[in-house]
């Protein structure tokens, strides 16, 4: 199946897995919208790679936890074939004088609410299009026992499979297809800042393959999911093995 003549939007697409999902569209042959809340040269600078490639590529600022605001993206953006519903919040960075009850606000609101407001307002205008297609970037958080830091977001990952299903099921009838990538440990740019050398390793150890995956690893999984038109409702984990350690 080829990506030419379809539209994708790939939200908090202006670094990490998301930057490497939106690229790696474009060059299957997606015309791609970077979307990003508030990094509006970080975005830019992904569109100008892609379009630096070959490809297509333009950048929409929408704060996805705003309603009317996604609303008017998808009015302004219609018709879009791919939804990627990558935009997070990186749960390392919360603010100390942040409380409980805000944080957990604050990543529902982006990481879940965001998802789900995006694919409401992808729903409507996709049961025009034949072949449509949702991916949710979970993660293996969502299976794993949480840290007490790590609360909200695994609970936000764990509901983007509750999302998945809900679209497959509701999307049947009119061919649109909604599936979850889990990726494990991602060796992104914030990953890089957070751990030195010696943390990223013993995190590495962890893992059965032994080491992280890399970002382009995780946006071949998103590709197979849209291409593939028989894969509806399914979880494709890519965490080297994550999963099943101990």
């Amino acid at each position: 199946m080829s990506f030419e003549g379809k539209k994708a939007l790939v939200t908090g697409a202006s670094q990490g897995i998301g930057r490497v999902i939106a690229k790696t569209l474009a060059a299957e042959g997606a015309e791609v919208i970077v979307n990003c809340a508030h990094s509006p040269a970080k975005a830019q600078a992904v569109a100008d790679e892609i379009i630096a490639a070959g490809g297509k590529a333009s950048v929409y600022v929408c704060d996805v936890s705003d309603e009317a605001a996604v609303k008017q993206m998808f009015a302004k953006l219609s018709p879009i074939h791919y939804l990627v519903n990558n935009a997070r919040v990186d749960p390392y960075f919360r603010k100390p004088e942040m409380s409980n009850g805000d944080w957990f606000s604050l990543v529902m609101d982006i990481n879940l609410k965001g998802a789900y407001l995006c694919s409401m307002s992808f729903f409507e205008q996709a049961k025009l299009l034949a072949g449509s297609c949702i991916v949710n970037i979970s993660s293996v958080r969502a299976f794993t026992p949480a840290e007490m830091h790590m609360i909200a977001y695994n609970v936000s990952k764990l509901g983007m499979h509750g999302l998945t299903r809900a679209f497959a099921a509701n999307g049947a009838p009119y061919q649109i297809r909604a599936n979850t990538v889990c990726p494990g440990m991602v060796m992104t740019e914030n990953l890089a800042k957070r751990l030195t050398p010696e943390q990223a390793a013993a995190e590495a150890s962890k893992i059965a393959l032994g080491r992280p995956a890399e970002s382009e690893e995780i946006a071949a999984a998103v590709v197979y999911a849209l291409k593939n038109e028989y894969v509806t409702g399914d979880t494709l984990q890519v965490n080297g093995g994550m999963y099943y350690a101990p």
